[in-house]
């Protein structure tokens, strides 16, 4: 007997709290600021830029990654008007490829965090569509045979039962790939 994952839509909740993108960009502002002076405090020598990836990847989840971007580069503009003057270098050349290494690791983490945001939120809206359903629907792994998951009204009168048990019953189906290529089905059935 195959596996059943059968599982209700999650709600959608905001990792950083449920504040408008405008609150988030202000506190992301303020965190880099206050990054800012305790890294001033503390000296050059002792690199605290990773802190910078706290508010900046709340500003990217928060309002997305061109607001994610522009915090970053405030970000690595205040570390350089800090520490321009303060560096141990012989050549310049070498404290501006600091200040690069540390925008370009920025800009990594913005492009992920902003990628997994949009993944979330699509599967989210799917979910939450699927949800609204009057009548029973599911989604079948056409590769395991499995039941992936199933909305409230499927939940109620057919939950335990297997794919195969369900592929008699008449449905609407349609046809799909998952987020990892793998053939599914959507099963909106009949009443």
């Amino acid at each position: 007997m195959s596996e059943q994952v059968v599982r209700p839509a999650p709600a959608a909740t905001e990792v950083f709290g449920e504040y408008s993108p405008a609150v988030t960009c202000a506190a992301g502002v303020i965190l880099v600021l206050t990054i800012a002076v305790i890294d001033q405090l503390t000296g050059y020598d002792l690199h605290l830029g990773v802190l910078y990836l706290v508010p900046i990847t709340m500003v990217t989840w928060s309002a997305g990654g061109k607001w994610g971007v522009a915090l970053g580069v405030v970000a690595t503009a205040v570390w350089v008007m800090m520490f321009r003057s303060e560096h141990h270098y012989p050549n310049n050349f070498y404290f501006y490829w600091d200040a690069a290494v540390q925008f370009i690791i920025f800009a990594i983490v913005i492009y992920l965090i902003a990628r997994l945001r949009e993944a979330i939120r699509g599967h989210e809206f799917s979910l939450s569509v699927l949800e609204k359903l009057d009548a029973p629907a599911y989604v079948v792994d056409l590769q395991r045979q499995t039941v992936l998951l199933g909305n409230r009204e499927f939940r109620t009168a057919f939950d335990g039962r297997s794919a195969e048990d369900l592929a008699g019953q008449p449905a609407h189906e349609s046809r799909f790939a998952l987020a990892d290529g793998r053939p599914a089905l959507l099963r909106i059935l009949k009443r």
